[in-house]
């Protein structure tokens, strides 16, 4: 049987029985194992030929990339057991991969059971489940490969769940007690280092000290970790680590710690699980001490209340946290997507992301809601909702650190307690989440690098993004790109919107879906019209659309607007500092200057005057901001209502004047081609590469 490891370097292994690592193949060649990590990283699914190749050579590849790229899946097949589990697809590459094949899946198991376990308290089962998972660690996932080959959200998931398992190991060792204590000091003691932050490996170094008759040195554990706590952060330890200092002080092993799960396994002040204490007794409040000034003093525990006060992680599902918005009403259509969106977030395996993507008003909220509500009992712990702002009107998108600082106050966290540091803030975020089964709903993202530290380490929660790029640089995330409705779905959402029955079918109704380009914000701010005013009617409101240079005037309702929700991403690029923001810009003023079907980069490089080059950068900007979109490759159309912003930007100063310059690119081109059809002559020299047909395909455009 063959089998696969990302646990540490790539590797190949086979055996009849599975197969101990020992065993493990190590794949020569460095590129021969980028391409295997890649393909492994979206095994089952249709990998392009392009992403291998930036894979191999690190975003930059040769011209003869796709033969070596052929060559290197040709060595690969023959290091597999049947060459057809990597079989070529008209894009790219697919590699077949059965269950219990590669380490992660078998891996996550593990953890999963390790978990259940730990929740319980049978500790024998947490030492097994944990030692299967960690026997198959053979250092940092993906190690040695280049960062082209992505994976870091996957390999950061990975590390996240290797330090709870042996959080969860230690405990159980410290519930279980034996000569194994002993052990514990030095692995703790190394842990310790290693993450000076990590509370609960110094909850754990405490008390196996002191249950190895170590009191001084326990306490001493207990002093540093405080000093660099307030020092650095300016917060005391939890609750745990608390605990573990009265059972220190009292000289006596206590019921707290190892027996129970929610002790202190917070990074800063999360629990490694969710599970509250419910020992026999109240912890003790240790008492201040010389070393210790000011320390906290836990509440005492109320009279009927013997398990003492609930500590702060116990609260995160009472009651489940429920944010998310009303689903919008009425929705139409979007079937297929809403069903395959559900599929995403709903599927077994690592934490699923999806992202909706689509140009302003296209109706991505209004589907990420509509599919939260649908799956929102898959999640009980509850459900999270953040608008990212990154498109809002008269808003800045929120800093990574303030995304993060809201949702961990909407987990109970006391904002003395939030870290400053976002990388501090995101792994403590990573920990509240790992024992829940939680939906985040994060909306209007404005870039990957926002998104990505916000996303949770374990595998049981699910994060639905909204934002108008597809945020390709977002690891592991399924895309769902969304376009305007069809001319039925916009009919039937104009007639529910507005409660005019009488619409449907009529020709006013097909010509308001028309003139709005089938958006789903202009079709509600229309549909908000016909509800407010009786008395007008869709033939009149048709009409005042058709007005040449009034639509955008018209598609204006309270807090609707087209053209306002369009000028947020312009204007973000027209006040940028960076030159390909600014270049953008610049492009879709010149847009609107022309009024072709569609565009092509030589043509809007005459009428900027920045230079192919330039022009093309800027397009993808403009690509990524949704303001345009690329019918086959190097013709950008814009949608109907965007033609008629770019118009209006046109007449600002710093416009292009572009009569001249296209009837002169024009009448170059017309003169080039009629050049080509006298046939070979000094006059030839000047045609665009391809010949005449070239130049009237490259005048079209």
């Amino acid at each position: 049987m063959m089998r696969f490891g990302l646990l540490g370097p790539p590797v190949l292994f086979r055996d009849d029985q599975g197969g101990p690592l020992s065993d493990a193949m190590p794949v020569a060649s460095a590129k021969s194992r980028a391409l295997l990590a890649t393909l492994l990283l979206d095994a089952g699914r249709v990998v392009p030929a392009e992403a291998l190749e930036d894979a191999l050579w690190s975003g930059a590849p040769p011209l003869s990339a796709r033969a070596s790229l052929h060559n290197h899946i040709a060595r690969l097949r023959r290091l597999l057991d049947d060459p057809g589990r990597l079989r070529t697809v008209p894009s790219g590459y697919v590699l077949r991969l059965d269950e219990g094949e590669l380490d992660v899946h078998v891996f996550d198991g593990h953890v999963s059971a390790a978990r259940a376990a730990h929740t319980g308290r049978a500790w024998e089962r947490v030492l097994r489940e944990s030692a299967g998972a960690l026997g198959l660690w053979r250092g940092a996932p993906l190690a040695g490969l280049a960062p082209e080959v992505g994976g870091y959200a996957f390999a950061q998931r990975l590390c996240e769940a290797r330090l709870l398992l042996l959080e969860w190991r230690h405990d159980a060792e410290l519930a279980l007690g034996g000569p194994r204590l002993h052990e514990l000091v030095p692995e703790l003691a190394i842990l310790t280092g290693e993450y000076p932050l990590r509370e609960v490996y110094h909850r754990q170094l405490m008390l196996a000290l002191h249950r190895t008759g170590r009191q001084a040195e326990a306490l001493a554990v207990h002093r540093d970790l405080r000093t660099r706590l307030v020092g650095r952060l300016g917060i005391e330890p939890g609750a745990g680590v608390r605990e573990a200092h009265a059972e220190v002080l009292r000289g006596v092993v206590g019921d707290g710690g190892a027996a129970q799960p929610g002790g202190s396994g917070r990074v800063l002040m999360c629990p490694a699980d969710g599970t509250p204490p419910d020992g026999p007794g109240a912890p003790v409040p240790p008492p201040a001490s010389p070393g210790d000034p000011g320390a906290p003093v836990p509440p005492p525990a109320s009279p009927g209340d013997p398990a003492g006060p609930v500590p702060p992680h116990a609260q995160l599902a009472q009651p489940p946290h429920a944010q998310l918005p009303p689903a919008p009403t009425p929705f139409v259509g979007r079937r297929a997507l809403r069903d395959s969106l559900r599929r995403a977030l709903t599927a077994p395996g690592p934490h699923p992301v999806a992202v909706i993507s689509g140009m302003a008003g296209v109706g991505k909220s209004a589907l990420a809601l509509e599919v939260a509500h649908q799956v929102a009992e898959r999640f009980p712990d509850g459900q999270l909702h953040l608008d990212l702002h990154g498109a809002t009107p008269g808003r800045t998108p929120l800093t990574p650190g303030e995304a993060l600082t809201a949702l961990l106050r909407d987990l109970g966290t006391e904002p003395c307690r939030i870290p400053e540091r976002p990388d501090a803030a995101a792994a403590l975020l990573r920990s509240l989440l790992a024992p829940t089964r939680m939906l985040l709903v994060l909306d209007d993202a404005a870039s990957a690098a926002q998104v990505r530290p916000l996303l949770p380490g374990g595998a049981r929660c699910a994060v639905l993004v909204t934002g108008r790029s597809p945020l390709t640089a977002l690891d592991g995330a399924a895309r769902f790109p969304l376009g305007p409705l069809s001319d039925e779905e916009s009919a039937e959402l104009l007639r529910s919107a507005s409660g005019r029955d009488g619409l449907d079918g009529t020709d006013a109704a097909r010509l308001l879906v028309e003139l709005t380009g089938r958006l789903p914000l202009a079709l509600r701010v229309l549909a908000a019209r016909l509800a407010a005013r009786r008395a007008l009617t869709p033939e009149a409101l048709a009409g005042q659309l058709a007005t040449p240079g009034q639509r955008l005037r018209h598609l204006e309702y309270d807090d609707l607007s087209v053209r306002r929700s369009l000028a947020v991403a312009y204007d973000a690029l027209a006040a940028s500092a960076c030159e390909t923001d600014r270049d953008a810009a610049h492009t879709l003023r010149g847009i609107g200057t022309l009024d072709l079907p569609a565009y092509g980069v030589p043509l809007l490089a005459r009428l900027t005057g920045i230079g192919e080059a330039r022009t093309e950068a800027a397009l993808d900007r403009l690509l990524d901001v949704a303001l345009l979109e690329e019918t086959t490759y190097g013709r950008y159309l814009p949608h109907v209502l965007v033609r008629d912003f770019a118009r209006e930007r046109a007449g600002e100063p710093g416009a292009v004047d572009t009569a001249g310059t296209a009837l002169r690119w024009y009448a170059a081109v017309a003169e080039q081609i009629l050049a080509a059809s006298v046939g070979p002559g000094p006059g030839r020299d000047g045609i665009p590469p391809g010949g005449p047909r070239a130049g009237i395909e490259q005048g079209a455009a």
